[in-house]
């Protein structure tokens, strides 16, 4: 039985076409209603036709065939006929999807199923409806795939799509390279996307499931006719087509900008175009390499100003209007608490950062990062959350850099000479010290300045957060601990065993 080809919908058109001042043929789709001849999808976009004796054939093993009727040559089909089915009667439909589907007759066309569709195969133009991501049970990738130039439809050098490793983002690729993340979803809109808002043309749809991650929108309005373009150059645009002008005007698109570049920043660094430099590291981190911040190579990216060492009293610095870092070494878990996510990134050593992975409402899930973050901008409104694991002494530093409990008095012995020395010095001071207070009653503020006195911020950074690592030992009289100063000196620093202080009590061991 013939194959057959119903009469073509309204809204688009399916046949041969030569795009541009090109005088190649090529199959495929475009819009019909519109007066400026636009492609929204190509069959043989790596291989044309050099003249116009193309013959489109459906056979009866659903695969579309084009070829060259001169010699016989196939040019393109749309799957590999010997290891489809044979159908009785399989017939090709365009819908006013844009979709062109291969069907068994008398089977309902509005079913999501078809024996092929070009939905699934998409090239340089997400239409609403389309899926952009993964299908997990057949393994198909929707990706988009930008024209070589305006006028040549084969395959150019940027790709986007999802990625799923890790926690899903939305990447545009140079070749193999990364040249823009879009970021995660987090229930509202990639991270990366901050002026991807609600509007009146489209609901915006990420689907995280077993079977399927992809993205896409619909139209709330069908009298609007939309699509999303990654053109030629990298840049990904979302045009409306206006009536009036007789033309498509961009609404929606990425701003070119050196902070869209991929990680230009390093780990630990987020980027401010409205700054200059326009890389800075986070609070409680320094530059890895100051000689090369300089002279504004950042690819080293910063550091902790005082490693962590996993101390009890190490907490989170919470960063906001962000693009959210990249997520390729992610753990998430959508149902947990914000509170929750907290304690499992505190639990684990190796966590530097957690926030949300659902933005909308009143908040939840859990996203965790470990080790550098990389690829964060800050932005002027609508960005997100972030928490950064920091030392316990960087928490609690005012803006000057001053420790807001730098009042407690911490006794410092200067210099080190050994450990057992320090330890019997330590201890003689302790109790000379009482017996002195004993005898005299109270005494003034003076006398207890006898000792150097030194602010928290710069004791925890000498001690390393009063790590086990630097204890000398421990009595009756508290811990004793060995520290460096900026300046090189060593110092031994022992703690009040009587002291009541809140902020002092959040740094023991």
């Amino acid at each position: 039985m013939r194959p057959s080809f119903p009469r073509m919908q309204e809204a688009f058109e399916f046949g041969f076409f030569c795009p541009g001042n090109s005088t190649n043929h090529y199959v495929g789709i475009w819009y019909k209603k519109i007066s400026k001849r636009t492609y929204v999808w190509v069959a043989n976009r790596n291989t044309p036709l050099t003249d116009t004796s193309g013959e489109l054939t459906l056979t009866l093993k659903e695969v579309l065939i084009l070829r060259n009727a001169s010699t016989g040559n196939v040019i393109w089909s749309s799957g590999n006929s010997s290891s489809a089915m044979l159908v009785i009667n399989p017939i090709g439909q365009l819908l006013d999807t844009g979709n062109f589907i291969i069907q068994e007759e008398g089977k309902d066309i509005n079913k999501e199923y078809h024996l092929w569709q070009s939905f699934d195969f998409i090239t340089d133009t997400l239409l609403c409806g389309m899926k952009l991501g993964r299908d997990l049970v057949t393994g198909i990738e929707r990706h988009l795939m930008s024209w070589k130039s305006d006028d040549g439809p084969a395959l150019g050098e940027f790709t986007s799509g999802i990625d799923t490793n890790g926690y899903h983002q939305l990447f545009v690729w140079h070749e193999k390279e990364i040249k823009f993340r879009g970021g995660s979803w987090n229930g509202v809109r990639f991270t990366g996307v901050y002026n991807m808002r609600p509007n009146r043309f489209h609901n915006f749809t990420f689907v995280l499931n077993q079977r399927e991650i992809y993205y896409q929108f619909d139209l709330i309005d069908i009298s609007f006719i939309t699509r999303l373009v990654l053109q030629p150059n990298g840049s990904m645009e979302h045009f409306l087509w206006i009536e009036s002008r007789q033309d498509w005007s961009p609404f929606l698109g990425q701003k070119a900008e050196i902070c869209d570049l991929y990680a230009v920043c390093g780990q630990f660094r987020s980027c401010n175009f409205d700054k200059s430099p326009s890389c800075e590291c986070f609070k409680g981190f320094e530059p890895t390499s100051p000689d090369q911040w300089k002279v504004t190579d950042w690819t080293q990216g910063c550091r902790h100003s005082i490693p962590l060492d996993c101390n009890p009293g190490e907490g989170f610095n919470k960063l906001s209007n962000l693009k959210l870092p990249d997520t390729g070494e992610s753990w998430y878990d959508q149902t947990m608490t914000l509170v929750e996510c907290e304690k499992k990134c505190k639990s684990n050593c190796s966590c530097t950062a957690y926030t949300y992975t659902d933005i909308s409402g009143s908040g939840s899930g859990c996203l965790l990062w470990f080790g550098g973050l990389m690829d964060i901008r800050m932005v002027a409104e609508n960005g997100d959350t972030l928490y950064v694991r920091l030392s316990a002494s960087e928490l609690y530093s005012t803006e000057d850099g001053k420790s807001e409990t730098s009042g407690i008095r911490i006794q410092v012995i200067v210099p080190v000479a050994s450990v057992v020395l320090v330890i019997l010095l330590s201890i003689c001071l302790f109790y000379g010290y009482n017996r002195k207070k004993q005898q005299e009653g109270t005494g003034s503020d003076d006398e207890d300045l006898e000792l150097p006195l030194f602010g928290l911020s710069t004791i925890l950074k000498a001690t390393n957060n009063f790590s086990v690592n630097k204890k000398l030992g421990e009595g009756g009289f508290g811990p004793v601990y060995k520290g460096i100063l900026e300046n090189g000196k060593q110092i031994a620093v022992k703690r009040l065993a009587n002291t009541s202080t809140q902020g002092l009590h959040e740094f023991k061991n």
